[in-house]
């Protein structure tokens, strides 16, 4: 079975980002990721923040989606 790079193991926020894109390419843009608390949603709305844009994430896990959401957004910042 093949083994997931080791940046993506877990839910946790990735240790560096070089920016594909120009970096401010969603700045002032809104985007709804549903299932943002773990995976592959998680990875999308912290590239999406990471790109500049304003995101709103949604989850079945209140619990999850805010602790997800709070280290996604310190680690974003302190970053940026």
């Amino acid at each position: 079975m093949a083994q997931p790079p080791p940046d993506v193991e877990g839910d946790d926020c990735l240790p560096a980002y070089r920016h594909l894109f120009c970096p401010d390419l969603l700045r002032d843009k809104v985007a709804f990721i549903t299932g943002g608390g773990s995976g592959i949603g998680f990875r999308i709305a912290e590239i999406f923040m990471r790109h500049g844009c304003h995101t709103v994430i949604a989850s079945r896990s209140l619990p999850r989606v805010l602790m997800r959401g709070f280290t996604m957004l310190t680690t974003v910042v302190s970053n940026s």
